[in-house]
């Protein structure tokens, strides 16, 4: 981002956008070299949670920006926090994106152990909804994927090797070059 139209001098800029904490940083060195405040609120949750008034914004930067939009981050979500400068609220949706991660692949796994023991899955969602892992996104995806209906209940090794490609590629530093970085990354692993 190299510049920001309509920013200026008593503007705010509120980007609700998922990037990394470099892009964060950027964008807000943008924002504010035209005078402006700006404000990072990535948020936890998807489309049922937005519909519902119930994100959770994970914001850095300009605080008093913060404290100016919490009347619209409040109708927007349940919940929300300020972290410090910009970057944090990147950073922690990586931090909640990959226990949410963890936590989803090994209730997957739980899912097969105990239909491979020839456990009803049904039961298991209840027990689980009534102990202590009890958790919202179990609640939310555990039917589905029961049901085999969840979409995105298969393997994806294609998937997961072409990621491991992407990580070495911003590793080398290039992670300012289009997909196609990950030729580069061949080329190096040649060598």
């Amino acid at each position: 981002m190299t510049e920001c139209k309509g920013c200026s001098a008593g503007k705010g800029y509120v980007d609700v956008s998922t990037v990394d904490a470099g892009s964060a940083c950027q964008i807000a060195a943008a924002v504010r070299s035209t005078g402006a405040s700006f404000l990072e609120a990535p948020v936890s949750g998807s489309k049922g949670p937005a519909e519902q008034g119930a994100l959770i914004f994970l914001t850095g930067g300009d605080e008093e920006l913060f404290k100016a939009v919490e009347g619209p981050l409040d109708v927007m979500g349940k919940a929300k926090f300020f972290l410090g400068e910009e970057g944090k609220g990147a950073k922690m949706k990586l931090v909640v994106n990959m226990i949410m991660g963890a936590m989803m692949t090994s209730f997957a796994e739980g899912m097969a152990l105990a239909d491979g023991a020839g456990l009803k899955q049904e039961d298991l969602l209840e027990v689980i909804s009534l102990g202590a892992i009890a958790a919202p996104m179990f609640k939310l995806k555990g039917p589905s994927m029961a049901e085999g209906k969840d979409e995105l209940s298969q393997p994806l090794p294609m998937a997961a090797a072409a990621n491991e490609r992407y990580i070495a590629a911003r590793a080398q530093d290039l992670g300012d070059m289009d997909f196609s970085a990950v030729l580069e990354v061949l080329k190096a692993a040649k060598k």
